[in-house]
């Protein structure tokens, strides 16, 4: 294990190979190897994040010993505050921080005990089974229970099982690169390839995670004048307003409306405004929010470009 740290920075280099016959010309397309490098960077972020506060700065560099076939990567964990908890959650010295890091994720084997069995071995462990439940222990590990079996894990790999960002950087890591005929495995090795940690094709579906169902938290109907700023006759296609305030594309769910158009009893002129009701809708997709927007009654065509107000009696 090749590790070296100073009082900001510490330093974790550790390799990642995928192999198989497509690679026996040791050369990898650039389609599959760069979505998998950024994801692994952003793997490596978010976990950094989990265990040890969101101002933890985790950034992943390839290591000047680059090669085709067998990717050295070196990882460049950054930040005096989550140096400061690594060693106060750890009791160990700033060099073993980042090994520690790598080991929750299961890159590698742990230098503790408590962690020797990191997120990557509990999902291989799981395999196609589910998650029966869990029972937490004394000494922060938790045991899980699945069918008739029981692991002892960190809590802090729960934590990150839990991550929905973490599993779908992962996924992208291990899983689709796999799912390219003739890349038939995925290994880790932080001692030049003495030991590795190994995924088989046959595993990898394993880390495919499906995204929570979207739920909705917030739904209203307002009236409101839009300004349109592109139309779409397209059947299910979305025309683009502004509110004064911002752009969003909304569906028109009015028939009536759509009907005018369809029969051309409408026409539209640059600068036209709708007066509507809209409804928004917002939903929680994980930890993140989506917002759409349906116009459902068109109540009036307003251009005020069009004519002059005179004060007719």
């Amino acid at each position: 294990m090749d590790a070296g740290s100073n009082s900001e920075t510490n330093d974790m280099k550790f390799r990642i190979v995928y192999d198989g016959p497509a690679l026996e010309t040791h050369e990898m397309n650039v389609r599959d190897l760069a979505p998998a490098l950024l994801s692994l960077s952003d793997a490596l972020e978010e976990a950094g994040k989990t265990v040890y506060g969101n101002k933890t700065v985790v950034s992943v560099k390839v290591n000047a010993s680059f090669k085709a076939g067998s990717f050295g990567i070196d990882l460049i964990a950054s930040s005096t505050s989550w140096i400061k908890q690594a060693v106060d959650f750890f009791s160990g010295d700033t060099a073993t921080a980042a090994a520690n890091l790598i080991a929750l994720i299961g890159f590698c084997p742990g230098p503790r005990e408590k962690i020797c069995k990191g997120l990557i071995q509990l999902v291989k462990w799981i395999g196609p089974r589910e998650i029966k439940k869990l029972h937490n222990l004394p000494d922060s590990n938790v045991e899980v229970f699945v069918d008739d079996d029981s692991e002892i894990f960190d809590s802090k790999v729960i934590e990150l099982y839990r991550n929905i960002k973490l599993r779908s950087s992962l996924q992208e890591v291990i899983s689709k690169p796999l799912e390219q005929e003739g890349i038939n495995s995925f290994a880790s090795t932080v001692d030049d390839g003495l030991t590795f940690m190994t995924i088989d094709k046959q595993e990898a579906h394993y880390f495919k995670v499906e995204l929570p169902a979207e739920s909705i938290i917030s739904e209203s109907t307002v009236e409101k004048a839009l300004q349109i700023k592109n139309i779409s006759f397209n059947e299910g296609s979305r025309w683009r307003f502004t509110d004064g305030s911002s752009s969003f594309l909304a569906e028109i769910k009015d028939q009536k409306f759509i009907s005018d158009i369809d029969n051309n009893t409408l026409n539209f002129s640059k600068g036209d405004m709708l007066l509507v009701d809209l409804k928004v809708t917002q939903y929680m997709i994980g930890d993140t929010i989506k917002t759409t927007f349906e116009i459902e009654h068109v109540k009036k065509q307003l251009n005020p470009q069009r004519q002059i107000d005179l004060p007719f009696e």
